[in-house]
């Protein structure tokens, strides 16, 4: 007996050892907690790996992975999950379950984030015992932290290799940026520009990225055509730094603030996965959601550069995707070495001192075709206390090429709304609902739609005149903000009314966003049958609209929908004190920057530009008039109703709106 319990506590005693040693196999090799790396669907994780150090597989189910002592199996591998000698595993650290989409066995997804400020990962087996605990310090945005390969060092790596093999050298700081000499601007001939730093330097005159294969900076460089200077310390005791940019236009005076980006041309143009291009994927390339990191200069109309940081960027649109000339959106990243913000304000009507994104718009889809009805349109909305988006006119660059004239304008998320409504709470903006497309309500853009959605059920299923009902409705819904959205479509005639989006801060009601308003200005009736009159509608977009039309059967509802649409005319749309000055303002600045904008994109031309805008003009004129006349016939507003609503707007418009004014 004995000698059987001594066997067994051997075998036992073996067992345990073996596992031990397993265990010492397994180790930490690899973390990011900042990449600037997007998949896909456009997420750009934190990710720990794992490798398997010896030739013997390990069984990891029951395992856990966490950033936190207090749970240490806050991620537990599943059964069956064993990792090969030699072999590499990816857990992406993003708060989310997203393991049954894996792409591969060897990849997983937890439940915590990684801080980018330091913290401990711990890893333990299934009997609790704690394989490692790795404290790593805070990181550098974009590089990684790990094991020197074949070694047991930690430290910054120069390259990202997940599922591969480290480098073999690992360092405890980063080289500093390089400066460069003189300042980025506009110049009326050749510059000579100089790179300092206490490392050697590799440069690009191209707009790609230094490696350490670029040209290696000896003496002063002879800028003699518009380029963007961008330079990159590789020294030998520390990781490479970040990149310094710095655009020199030559002999190109600016007219208008102007944005040079500067990126690796294949992000721009190969068939793999350049954004610009259709591409050889079953996808076009433009139609996809890939994200590239883009450095972004901003020159305000002295010529001062305002914003020079890298960012990350991706195509938007719909139909503009396809076109020659693509709208973009581009986002601050710490991944690149600079701020999550750009902390320049370039919009005369908003007091904002940061933002944390921008879309650079290429006005493609303004019809007619005269480059500023977007802007002009949303212009007017000042005032009407609903939100809508801020833009100006630029001239951008890329790569030192001229790229066109664009809009620059804020961009609809989850921070510009909260800028909006002045929030500053992180955690309040996190759960701030957003929806895009009324006839599309699975579209979320942001939180979820299950509120929505049960109010849209509600409204079709309920009689408001119900004092009960029209409570519940009101409760939920910002009416003010329904009514105004819709009067300023109505006014605008806009024939783009798909284009919807609405949100919710925490604990309020859904609000409307005026928005994408390019499609307005020109005298269409059926716009004003979708969202009103359903009996003359043409367009199945009518059903879509069940708020306002139920509303407007509550009397005192309809009666504050008649208010508001001649208050926003009255406040927007009277031509010669509102509108004109606008268009004459814009018609100005693009009637000097479109003839060479027309040399790159031959969609158009002046003679048919000036035509556009003669008839955007007279359009803008004609419509407030004939909405009213609509809106009388498809609401049966009686004459004593006609002459308290619509006599004093009526009678401005006269005045301000007369045919034939110039």
């Amino acid at each position: 007996m004995y000698k059987r319990l001594s066997l067994f506590v051997l075998l036992t005693l073996l067992t345990l050892l073996a596992a031990q040693a397993a265990s010492a196999d397994i180790v930490i090799n690899e973390i990011m907690t900042d990449s600037g790396v997007f998949d896909v669907n456009g997420n750009a994780y934190d990710w720990i790996e794992l490798y398997n150090t010896d030739k013997k597989a390990v069984n990891l189910a029951g395992w856990g992975l966490s950033d936190t002592k207090k749970d240490l199996y806050a991620f537990t591998f599943p059964e069956g999950t064993t990792l090969k000698g030699g072999e590499y595993l990816l857990v992406y650290c993003c708060g989310e379950d997203e393991n049954k989409d894996r792409p591969n066995k060897n990849v997983y997804y937890a439940h915590f984030k990684l801080s980018k400020s330091g913290e401990t990962i711990r890893l333990t087996d299934k009997e609790g015992n704690e394989v490692q605990t790795l404290k790593y310090p805070a990181q550098l945005g974009g590089y990684t932290y790990g094991l020197a390969q074949g070694t047991d060092t930690y430290g910054f790596l120069n390259t990202s290799t997940p599922q591969k093999k480290n480098d073999a050298a690992v360092y405890e700081t980063q080289a500093e940026r390089p400066v460069i000499s003189p300042e980025a601007g506009f110049y009326d001939s050749a510059v000579t520009v100089t790179i300092a730093s206490d490392a050697p330097v590799r440069y690009t005159l191209d707009g790609s990225e230094p490696t350490a294969k670029s040209a290696l900076y000896t003496a002063p460089i002879t800028v003699k055509k518009t380029a963007v200077v961008r330079a990159k310390a590789f020294p030998t005791d520390k990781v490479s730094s970040y990149i310094a940019s710095s655009s020199y236009i030559i002999n190109d005076p600016a007219i208008t603030p102007v944005i040079s980006f500067s990126t690796d041309k294949d992000y721009l143009y190969s068939n793999s996965k350049g954004l610009f291009v259709k591409g050889n994927n079953a996808t076009p390339n433009f139609n996809t959601d890939w994200e590239y990191p883009l450095h972004m200069e901003y020159f305000d109309e002295a010529g001062v550069r305002q914003i020079n940081q890298t960012t990350s960027f991706h195509i938007v649109g719909t139909s503009t995707r396809a076109q020659k000339q693509k709208s973009f959106a581009v986002y601050a990243r710490t991944a690149y070495g600079d701020a999550n913000r750009f902390y320049y304000n370039p919009f005369d009507n908003r007091s904002y001192e940061s933002y944390r994104t921008f879309t650079i718009r290429s006005t493609g889809s303004d019809a007619p075709y005269c480059r500023m009805k977007d802007l002009v349109l949303t212009t007017l909305a000042d005032g009407l206390d609903i939100m809508h988006l801020a833009g100006k006119t630029v001239v951008v660059y890329m790569n030192g090429s001229y790229l066109g004239q664009y809009n620059i304008r804020e961009k609809i998320n989850k921070y510009s709304i909260a800028q909006w409504e002045g929030i500053t709470d992180q955690a309040v903006i996190d759960q701030i609902d957003i929806l895009q497309g009324e006839a599309k309500d699975h579209q979320i853009q942001n939180g979820d739609n299950k509120d929505w959605l049960e109010l849209r059920a509600f409204v079709k299923a309920n009689d408001l005149t119900v004092p009960e009902n029209l409570q519940y409705v009101t409760d939920r819904l910002d009416v003010d903000s329904l009514f105004t959205w819709t009067c300023f479509e109505l006014a605008i005639m806009n024939q783009d009314l798909e284009n919807v989006r609405v949100y919710r801060v925490p604990g309020g009601k859904w609000k409307y966003i005026l928005y994408d308003v390019e499609s307005g200005g020109d005298v269409r009736d059926n716009a004003v049958y979708m969202l009103l009159d359903s009996s003359k509608a043409a367009d199945t977009l009518s059903s879509q609209y069940s708020l306002i039309k139920n509303l407007i059967k509550v009397p005192e509802m309809r009666a504050k929908f008649l208010a508001r649409l001649a208050e926003v005319i009255d406040h927007s749309f009277l031509y010669t004190q509102f509108v004109k000055p606008l268009i004459d303002q814009n018609e100005a600045l693009l009637r000097q920057l479109l003839p060479r904008h027309f040399t790159v994109y031959s969609n158009n031309n002046m003679n048919e530009w000036k035509q556009n805008v003669r008839a955007f003009r007279k359009g803008i004129r004609m419509i407030p008039k004939r909405t009213i006349q609509l809106v009388v016939e498809a609401l049966n507003v009686t004459p004593e109703e006609q002459e308290t609503y619509f006599a004093d707007v009526l009678a401005k418009l006269a005045i301000y709106n007369a045919e034939g004014l110039d």
